[in-house]
């Protein structure tokens, strides 16, 4: 959790607390009784407390409805780490980024399994970008540098210099888009709001753009498009949803949002035909990529709830939301359609953050 988020969780057990009656919701498994096979469905990466508790990952398979929860812990008998950031599946692998821990778990994805640890020293790993079987891409929230990974050998290769807190990442052609950013808490004077071109065969920076402050989310649209979230920051700057091409590093869309304090857009995704965008910014807005001027009202209004993390499942073609409710205790995943009916919802860990489906 960022400095960011703090002031967030201070402010949400305000307005938040008892506020999060859940309609609708699926039986909760118990911890022993879950399968232990995980052929298909859905990861949810919960954070964890930060400093003081542990990251989990739940199961939810939505054939069946099963929740289980805690599956790492459950198969392998010991803690994933603080903070559980992230995770993918490559290559017959899944790899869990522990942010707090300054490592990254490698599973067998179908039944949790242990099978190592990449250790990344003195680290804060945010997210993995495999480029091939043998190499991937992990970026950092304070090191200036992101890292190089050989995912044949579960090992570091080396480090690459930036100045400033990389994040999301993206691959177009031969080339890796990744958001380096800076906050008001951050004391770096130099970097951030940039977006980098990085050669994904010499791995090195060879170009950057300039954009609105706050890079943090990026996705790639049907046409090769670059598109990045830019969440402004605490102290007046104007989030905007930027379209970059990418061959030319320039900006071909500039669409700023509201520069009320509420106005903190996160957790910018993209549907199975890379037409139309979602993200959250209270409620849940989606976008249609051909459009220049961003939406005035959420497809799914948060309605009193702390909405913290954002998937679109292209297997079901729904939305899935995550409330956090207050960062302590334990959160819950709700279901929508694509015009944002209500499907159901289900409990997982605390500070459900990242989803996963495959």
């Amino acid at each position: 959790m960022t400095n960011r988020l703090v002031l967030i969780f201070l402010l949400s057990l305000i307005f938040h607390l008892g506020c999060n009656e859940v309609e609708d919701s699926l039986p909760l498994t118990d911890l022993g009784e879950a399968s232990g096979d995980y052929p298909n469905g859905i990861y949810v990466v919960n954070e964890g407390n930060f400093d003081w508790g542990y990251g989990t990952v739940t199961h939810f398979n939505p054939e069946t409805k099963q929740v289980s929860e805690s599956v790492f812990k459950q198969k392998n008998g010991f803690e994933l780490g603080n903070v559980a950031q992230s995770m993918l599946l490559h290559n017959g692998k899944g790899y869990i980024v522990i942010n707090n821990s300054a490592r990254i778990e490698v599973v067998n994805p179908y039944n949790m399994e242990w099978q190592g640890r990449i250790n990344i020293p003195k680290s804060s790993p945010r997210y993995l970008l495999p480029l091939s079987s043998k190499k991937g891409y992990v970026t950092d929230l304070y090191a200036d540098h992101f890292y190089v990974l050989d995912l044949a050998a579960d090992s570091l290769i080396k480090t690459v210099p930036t100045s400033g807190w990389t994040e999301k990442m993206v691959r177009v052609n031969n080339h890796v888009y990744m958001t380096q950013t800076r906050t008001v808490f951050d004391s770096r004077r130099e970097g951030g709001q940039l977006l980098l071109k990085i050669d994904g065969t010499t791995d090195q920076v060879v170009d950057s753009l300039a954009l609105p402050n706050g890079p943090i989310d990026i996705q790639v649209d049907a046409l090769n498009q670059v598109w990045v979230l830019c969440f402004g920051d605490l102290i007046g700057a104007t989030p905007a949803l930027v379209q970059v091409d990418p061959e030319t590093m320039t900006i071909r869309k500039n669409m700023s949002f509201s520069n009320e304090a509420a106005s903190n857009p996160s957790r910018l995704r993209i549907d199975g035909s890379g037409t139309v965008l979602y993200y959250l910014n209270g409620g849940v807005f989606k976008h249609e990529i051909d459009t220049d001027k961003l939406e005035e009202n959420p497809i799914i209004p948060e309605n009193g709830r702390l909405f913290y993390g954002l998937g679109y499942n292209p297997h079901d073609r729904r939305i899935y939301v995550t409330d956090a409710i207050d960062y302590v205790q334990k959160g819950w995943v709700f279901r929508y359609e694509e015009n944002g009916a209500k499907v159901d919802s289900f409990k997982v860990g605390v500070i459900p953050n990242e989803l996963l489906f495959y």
